[in-house]
C-alpha cells in the first residue's frame, strides 16, 4: 500500500482558495494538465506551481515551484508560506553597470588597469603608467634609433 498521495483533499483545497481568496488572487481550482497534484498558480504575471506533498499538523505542505533561487527546487511550505512568497513582490532585476571610461580598457598587458588612469587614458599619467607597466613586464616600445 502506498503511503503517496494520490489525490489533493478538498479540505486543503478550500484551505488553498480561502488564503489565496483573503488576498484577490484568482484560483479556480484546475488541477495542472498531466498531474493529479499541482495547481498552477499565476498572479502579477508570474505563475507558481504548488504541489501537494502530505499534511502536517491540519494543514498542507505544498511543494512551491516558482521564479527566484529560493523556489527553482520546490521548498515544502504551508499554505500561508505558500500564499505569502506568490504575493511578494517581483523582483526586478538590477540595472547593469554603465562603464564610466568606454574609451580606455579595462586591462593592459594582463594587469589592471585602476580608475583613475582609466580616467585620464590618455594623458600623460596614464602614458608613464602604461611604461611603467611595459617595464615591469619586459616589453618595452621599440624606440631606439636603428642604424
Amino acid at each position: 500500500m502506498s503511503v503517496l498521495p494520490r489525490a489533493i483533499p478538498a479540505k486543503y483545497t478550500e484551505q488553498l482558495r480561502a488564503a489565496l481568496a483573503a488576498v484577490n488572487v484568482p484560483f479556480d481550482g484546475t488541477i495542472k494538465t498531466g498531474t493529479r497534484l499541482t495547481y498552477e498558480i499565476t498572479h502579477q504575471g508570474v505563475t507558481w506551481e504548488l504541489r501537494y506533498t502530505l499534511q502536517h499538523g491540519g494543514d498542507a505542505l505544498w511543494k512551491l515551484t516558482g521564479p527566484g533561487p529560493d523556489y527553482e527546487w520546490g521548498p515544502g511550505v504551508f499554505t500561508s508560506e505558500a500564499v505569502a512568497a506568490i504575493t511578494a513582490p517581483v523582483p526586478q532585476p538590477a540595472p547593469e553597470q554603465v562603464d564610466p571610461h568606454p574609451g580606455a580598457p579595462a586591462t593592459h598587458l594582463g594587469f589592471d588597469v585602476p580608475e583613475f588612469v582609466r580616467a585620464e587614458w590618455g594623458g600623460e599619467r596614464a602614458q608613464w603608467w602604461r611604461l611603467g607597466i611595459a617595464t615591469a613586464v619586459g616589453k618595452l616600445p621599440a624606440n631606439r634609433s636603428r642604424n
